[in-house]
């Protein structure tokens, strides 16, 4: 099975070596939001998948994929 949207920005944001904290300012979120976002209860933004776009270099596809 394949890793859910909330799962990959997960896995981003551990091979940043960031906190909820620290990764949630810099994507202009709340950390609850991020959390809500990781545990698949709340979907992401566009905004927030933009920022994670530019700050983080992400592949969109990479992202979307469901395989």
């Amino acid at each position: 099975m394949a890793d859910s949207i909330g799962q990959k920005i997960k896995k981003i944001r551990k091979a940043q070596e960031m906190n909820q904290v620290k990764f949630s300012s810099g994507l202009g979120i709340s950390q609850g939001r991020l959390s809500e976002i990781e545990k698949d209860i709340t979907k992401p933004s566009a905004e927030t998948i933009i920022a994670l776009r530019k700050r983080y270099s992400i592949d969109l596809n990479w992202l979307f994929d469901d395989e």
